[in-house]
């Protein structure tokens, strides 16, 4: 199962939570006021490869997010988009596999 860090807010970039995998691949899961991105880390935390992105402001990201949060409690951490993705990405094993399921998530919006 993969390992989740802890939640960090700044309020001028957003908020973000690292994530290690089964694999022991590092991913960034990063929330900003319009966008939710998910990111593998390289070179030591000095890079990183973008995964996943939404725009939370369109159509489509106010579908895929509703349907994140769908059975979220709310108030608990998964019913936020950060939550609710750290969530989502949390069940694969690899990065592709994260790469996968992402892509999933848009074509079924």
């Amino acid at each position: 199962m993969a390992k989740v860090g802890r939640f960090v807010t700044d309020p001028n970039v957003g908020s973000y939570c690292q994530i290690t995998l089964d694999s022991g691949e590092k991913i960034v899961v990063n929330h900003d006021k319009q966008r939710i991105t998910v990111e593998q880390s390289r070179l030591f935390g000095f890079s990183s490869d973008q995964l996943f992105a939404l725009d939370l402001d369109t159509p489509q990201g106010q579908t895929v997010l509703a349907a994140l949060t769908h059975d979220a409690r709310p108030g608990a951490s998964d019913a936020t988009p950060l939550g609710a993705m750290v969530n989502f990405v949390t069940t694969c094993r690899t990065a592709a596999d994260v790469k996968s399921r992402c892509a999933g998530l848009l074509s079924a919006a």
